[in-house]
This record gives C-alpha cells, structure tokens and sequence, in this order.
C-alpha cells in the first residue's frame, strides 16, 4: 500500500510510535507528539491542545444551533420517534462530555504518560546493547498505519453520509463542519482507547521477548563461561520484567479515568445504535409494506450506522484481549524466572534474586484495569455484551409498548369518530 512509503522506516520506539502520538495530539488527547526521533512537550503544545478541544466543542455547539434554525431540517428532526431522538441528544452529550475526560485527564497525566514511552524506549536500549535484541519496529509501525487507515476512511465516511442523509443534501456548508467537529470529539475517545491496546501490545511483546532471553540454554551458551557476567545479565533481566509489571500499573494510573468514560461512551453508542438499526429497519420494512412514503431512514444510512459500530465493537471486543494476552506472558515470565535457582543452583546470587521475586510476586498482583478498578480481561467481553444486548431489549421493548399505547389511542379515536361522539 502507498500509506506504507509515506513514514520513514523506524529505528527506535519513538518513531515506531510517530503515528498514533501525532495523532493523538492532534485530536487534543495527549499534549506532546514525535518529532525527530524524540518526543516534545511545552506550553504551545499543551495550549494547542486546549484551544483546540474548547474550539470543538464550541464548533459542535454552534453548527448544531445553526441547523436547527432551519425549519425544513427541524421538521425533519421533530418527525423522528422520540426515544430515537432522545438517543440522538444523548449521545451528543455524552460524546462530548467523554471527549473533556479524555482530554483534561491526559493533559494532567502527561508527563507520567510522555514517561511511559520513555522507560520503554531505555528497556528496548537494554535488550539490543546487553542482548542483541532485534525489535521488528516496522512491523508494528505498519499494521497502526494499516488499522488506523481503515478504520479513518469507514468512520469518517459513516458520519458525514450520515449526516448528510439526515440534512437530504441541504445546509452542506454548515453539515460538513458540524461532522468535523463531531469527528474530532469521537475519535479522540476512540483513539485513546486504541493506543491503551497498543502500550498492551507493546508489553506483550516485551514479555515475550524476555521469555525467549529467560531460556537456561540460551543463557548457558552465552555467559556460562563468566559467571560474574551471568549474575549481572540474569538481574537485569529480572529488573526488565519488574519494570514491565510498573509500566501496567502507571499505565492504569494514566489511562484509569479516559479508559473508563470512553468505555462508557462506547456501551451507550452501541446499544444506541444498535437499536436505532433495529428499529427503525423494522419501520422501513413496515413502511415498504404498506407503500407509505415516510422520512425514515434508508437502507444506506442503517448501512452506514452499522459501520460505525466496528469501532466501539473493535476496542470493547480485542482491548481486553491484548491485555489478558500481556498479563499472561508476564506471567510466564515470573515462572521462568523462579526456575533460575534450578538452572544454576551453583550462583548464591541468582537463588537469593530468586526468593526476592517470590516476595515480589506475593505482593504484587498486577493486571490491567480502568476506572474503579475493573479488571480487563477475557471476562469483560462477556459482561459488555450481555449487557449491551440486555439493555438493547429493554429499549426495543419500551419502544412497542409506546406503540402499542398509540395504536390503542389511534383505535380508541376511530371508534369515538365512528360512534359519533
């Protein structure tokens, strides 16, 4: 693909990262961005960001204002079903009360948040200079740039059809910037949430990497011969797989509050839209049946809104799969290194780094959580999609009671109209 060609290809951490930082700071979510293989933050990066969110929030504001002066398109809005315009509101609410979260909680962790890449930058120097570690940077470069692309040309042509359908082509000059506006105050939650899978990855990686450094053989063969030079190895590995353990939990203490609202946002837009498809496909097909014209929505625009739930399913279903998947190989990685004292049982020094380890692990029981402390795990999906669908039948139930109840007061009218009274 031609995006490939487009960044230059990646010798450290920070490059590897280029992408997703400057987009980040571009939607107002981090305060700093990668330039020239280093990461900058001042005040001017820090005032963009919080120019730029105000300006969105602002611009959301006063588009949507400006739309509903139009009298054609507020008819047009009025006429659709209250709780699908309850929803709409809601969602409008939500998304940009979500998006000042995410952004006022980064820009207060940003300096613990620009440390993370930090301490994974001087842990990769360490594996190549002490171990000859070879990081597939372009690898992982290439599959943001490839997810990132796709994702950008679905979501951002899903909510401009969108809104353009709901407008039927009119007040374009107004629509378009209100789609921006409302683009950046989603996609910054949204982004946010990709990039907490792609430290997991990172992790993940590391982790892995370190088991493949922790195997006896590879360790005989290299510093058998100069046990001095082996104690030092095996203990900075050791320091290596504690730091990875740190950097999840200053991940959690970074990430805890924009985690957890944006998963809030993402529960809301799925249920939301998950019946606004159900539903009103049901009216269409009722409409179509019975030949009444209406101001539904089209197939097209049902099509468009399941589109724009790849994105809430995408972090709700696989973020929690990175995370297990790191906090298991970290687990091997501990279990491998209680095997040391077996390995080399004539090293004083490795068996007393491993009863230190063993203390440590008692103490330290670490895994991936946003919010109040929710754990994300496999077990999350489960609960986000029973819950999700739960909720989804209480709305379309709520819905035929509503009309059932105008049916019965449609049928009470006729008869009145019929008896004569």
């Amino acid at each position: 693909m031609a995006i490939f060609y487009c960044f230059p290809e990646p010798e450290t951490l920070y490059e590897c990262v280029s992408l997703i930082s400057r987009l980040q700071f571009a939607l107002c979510c981090s305060g700093f961005f990668e330039r020239g293989g280093r990461f900058v933050m001042n005040k001017w990066t820090r005032l963009y960001s919080l120019s730029c969110a105000c300006l969105a929030v602002l611009g959301l504001a006063g588009t949507v204002h400006i739309l509903m002066q139009n009298q054609l398109l507020r008819q047009r809005v009025l006429r659709l079903d209250k709780l699908v315009l309850s929803i709409m509101c809601l969602e409008l609410v939500i998304s940009t009360l979500v998006f000042l979260f995410t952004m006022l909680s980064l820009q207060a962790w940003a300096q613990r948040n620009l440390r993370i890449y930090q301490r994974l930058a001087e842990l990769d120097k360490q594996l190549i200079g002490h171990f000859g570690a070879r990081l597939n940077y372009r690898k992982l470069l290439r599959k943001h740039m490839l997810v990132l692309s796709m994702v950008a040309v679905l979501y951002f042509g899903a909510v401009n059809t969108g809104l353009a359908s709901l407008a039927k082509g009119r007040q374009l000059g107004i629509v378009v910037p209100a789609a921006l506006c409302y683009l950046i105050i989603t996609s910054g939650p949204h982004l946010t949430g990709f990039v907490h899978m792609s430290l997991a990855e990172l992790l993940g990686i590391r982790f892995r990497l370190l088991q493949q450094l922790l195997q006896p053989q590879l360790l005989h063969r290299r510093f058998g011969g100069q046990p001095q030079l082996l104690e030092r190895r095996v203990c900075s590995l050791v320091d290596m797989v504690k730091e990875l353990h740190y950097l999840i939990q200053e991940i959690n203490r970074v990430y805890s509050l924009s985690l957890w609202s944006a998963m809030a946002h993402d529960f809301t837009l799925s249920t939301s839209e998950l019946y606004i498809i159900f539903g009103r496909s049901n009216d269409n097909n009722n409409n179509n049946n019975s030949n009444e014209p209406g101001d539904d929505m089209s197939l097209m625009l049902l099509g468009f809104l399941s589109i724009c739930l790849l994105v809430p399913f995408y972090k709700m279903l696989i973020g929690p799969v990175y995370c297990s998947h790191s906090v298991d190989e970290g687990r091997k990685c501990l279990h491998l290194l209680e095997q040391l004292d077996d390995w080399f049982p004539e090293s004083v020094a490795i068996r007393q780094l491993v009863e230190s380890i063993m203390r440590w692990r008692v103490q330290f029981k670490i895994e991936f959580t946003s919010g109040t402390g929710t754990v994300l795990n496999k077990t999350v999906i489960t609960l986000y999609t029973s819950i999700v669908f739960n909720y989804l039948l209480v709305l379309i139930s709520f819905a035929m009671i509503q009309k059932l109840g105008e049916q019965v007061e449609q049928q009470k009218v006729a008869l009145q109209d019929w008896i004569g009274i």
